[in-house]
């Protein structure tokens, strides 16, 4: 098998054991992984298999933004999408500390017409990621109660 072959076999062998959602097997895939694989390897495998899944398969793509958003590979994929929707934000002539601003957490707090304008030309895949580092004043209100 030539590189790409073999990073394709790896890849659908971890989009297979995330569609479990079972949080502890793909700990454990991960821990094999890791310890089978180099840690450069496996996170390139993690990254693409939440794209293939934004793509393909929200539900499980969500579940696992959900549960491992403090795995390296998905936090630097964060800072990617918050890079890319800051980007975004400025290119469509917003100001930041006027139209938006950021959390503690690190999450861009925005107005809901401006999430809207965000989000209008984007795609399916995009705002599923999107989504995950946008926050809306309605929502830190729901996180209090």
């Amino acid at each position: 098998m030539n590189n790409l072959e073999l990073f394709h076999f790896h890849l659908e062998r971890v989009i297979y054991v995330l569609k479990f959602q079972d949080k502890q097997l793909v700990e454990y895939w991960i821990e094999h992984l890791h310890l089978s694989l180099d840690y450069q390897y496996t996170d390139s495998l993690l990254t693409a298999a939440v794209f293939e899944l934004s793509a393909t398969d929200t539900d499980t793509c969500r579940w696992v933004l959900d549960n491992f958003s403090d795995c390296p590979p998905y936090t630097d994929l964060f800072e990617s999408v918050t890079r890319f929707a800051i980007g975004k934000l400025i290119q469509k002539g917003f100001i930041l500390g006027q139209d938006f601003s950021f959390t503690s957490e690190g999450k861009i707090l925005l107005n809901e017409n401006t999430k809207t304008t965000l989000m209008t030309d984007t795609s399916a895949s995009d705002s599923l990621l999107l989504e995950k580092v946008l926050l809306v004043p309605q929502q830190i209100h729901s996180l209090t109660i």
